[in-house]
């Protein structure tokens, strides 16, 4: 056993080295949010805040409205990851049960629509928006997102589907259950680390979204936390960095608690439809 894990010490060192890096950028800006800003212009610079302080964060809010980018880059992100998710999972599950002829290449066709880059397609995008009237609209950047996203989440979740069995579904319809009444009492229960992993990501890119936002939106009440972090930056100067630090803190926390909030769902939704 001993012999065993000390095979195994190189490997683990290898992934404290890998988290360590890969953590570093968040722990810095953790401590330079809780530094004054004369500590963080010193040199030579220090690692460690020698004196804790919380004045960043109530700077942040009293000269900037980012409580209300908040509210806006929530209402928005969770919109848009519900209204994906969910015809994500309708898309998904119809491409991967039913044979319908010319099904599959729509399928095939919406990767291409993921695969092309935003910027190419901003231009005829925002002309669109302002001929209907939905310029500086939340919801338009929700329909927006949620078209740009759904591609992305069909295709995770076409995957999970794929690996689903079709036996039990095929039993639960013989119990008497309808092709819908199966779908959502031995499918759903299956493909939930699919359908949590999918909602993760799409919110994260709805939640960090900077290009069509920034183009759509004109008035700083509706602004998103992103273009918030941008206008913070002409504010400030660029000059405080505690408070740059602070908002840039405030908006990946969110993110990290649902984060840490779905990781066992990832796991324990295995199997959860598989009982009869």
């Amino acid at each position: 056993m001993r012999l065993r894990n000390f095979r195994r010490a190189p490997l683990y060192l290898c992934l404290a080295l890998v988290v360590a890096v890969a953590d570093l950028p968040l722990l810095w800006i953790v401590l330079t949010a809780l530094k004054p800003d004369a500590e963080i212009i010193a040199y030579p610079p220090s690692f460690w805040p020698g004196e804790l302080t919380f004045d960043n964060f109530r700077t942040l809010f009293e000269i900037s409205q980012f409580s209300a980018y908040l509210r806006n880059s929530l209402l928005v992100s969770v919109g848009a990851t519900a209204l994906t998710v969910l015809l994500g999972v309708c898309a998904a599950y119809a491409l991967v049960r039913f044979r319908i002829p010319g099904l599959r290449w729509v399928g095939e066709l919406s990767l291409f629509a993921y695969l092309v880059p935003p910027i190419l397609v901003l231009v005829p995008v925002a002309q669109v928006v302002a001929r209907f009237g939905l310029a500086n609209n939340l919801g338009a950047l929700v329909v927006l997102y949620t078209a740009t996203l759904l591609p992305f989440a069909l295709w995770t979740l076409r995957s999970y589907f794929h690996g689903l069995t079709v036996e039990l579904e095929e039993a639960a319809m013989v119990d008497g259950c309808t092709r819908f009444g199966a779908f959502v009492r031995v499918v759903l229960p299956q493909a939930v680390p699919g359908v949590i992993a999918t909602s993760v990501f799409t919110f994260n890119a709805a939640w960090s979204e900077y290009l069509f936002a920034s183009t759509l939106l004109a008035d700083p009440e509706k602004f998103t936390v992103s273009q918030g972090l941008s206008l913070l930056m002409d504010q400030t100067s660029v000059y405080s960095w505690g408070v740059l630090m602070a908002a840039a803190l405030v908006i990946v926390t969110p993110v990290l608690v649902l984060f840490v909030l779905v990781q066992k769902f990832l796991v324990g939704g295995v199997g959860q439809g598989a009982v009869k």
